[in-house]
């Protein structure tokens, strides 16, 4: 199921669930994703907040705020995805294959939860004034921007993109050749390699800019 999520949309997964037993939730639900996303504090959905001046901290503050804390679970104790946080993955997906991404990150967990408008973690963004449609351009243009234009956390960001393509060719010389599946994989390799030549191409002649 997993196989085309990004390491950090793994890492944001991995959190949220870290998040829902410490709360004592006897399920992931949509804003223990939302909690998940907002502990990378450089990756895209930081930049997308940031840019929409949105509090992470203001986020994580008012989740838990209204959440009932009950004991916390057995770290080894099963914790299931509500039906919505599976709405949100499934969502996440079509948010990828819409934008021609053969990977699935953060980013498009930010889009499937925007997408499942009745949830609380939906709710919460919405009220900060974040739209569907206008984080979905907000994506497409940071993708798409120019190295020279990226912060200064870029330089970790980089080895996450690497990071992230080593896992993905891994997953890749497990799948049958010629399967539906690798040639997603294969995409989303060839998607991050093109991003990633921008950015170590643009970080060769402007010399002085970090990488993204």
């Amino acid at each position: 199921m997993f196989e085309r999520f990004t390491e950090s949309a793994r890492r944001a997964l991995f959190f949220a669930r870290v998040e829902t037993t410490q709360l004592g939730a006897t399920s992931i639900e949509t804003e223990h994703i939302l909690l998940g996303l907002t502990r990378d504090m450089k990756g895209l959905v930081a930049r997308i907040l940031a840019l929409s001046e949105v509090s992470a901290a203001g986020i994580r503050e008012e989740i838990r705020g209204q959440a009932v804390f009950q004991e916390s679970i057995p770290s080894s104790q099963e914790v299931p995805f509500s039906a919505e946080t599976k709405r949100i993955l499934q969502r996440a997906a079509e948010e990828a294959d819409r934008l021609k991404h053969g990977y699935i990150g953060t980013e498009h967990l930010l889009l499937g939860v925007l997408r499942e408008d009745t949830s609380m973690a939906a709710s919460i963004l919405t009220a900060r004034g974040l739209r569907l449609d206008e984080v979905r351009n907000t994506i497409v243009r940071l993708l798409g921007e120019s190295p020279t234009a990226l912060d200064t956390s870029s330089r970790a960001e980089t080895s996450e993109r690497i990071e992230e393509l080593r896992l993905l060719v891994q997953a890749l010389v497990r799948l049958p050749s010629g399967s539906n599946e690798a040639r997603d994989l294969a995409k989303g390799i060839d998607d991050r390699l093109a991003v990633l030549k921008r950015i170590l191409g643009g970080s060769t002649r402007g010399g002085s800019h970090e990488p993204a």
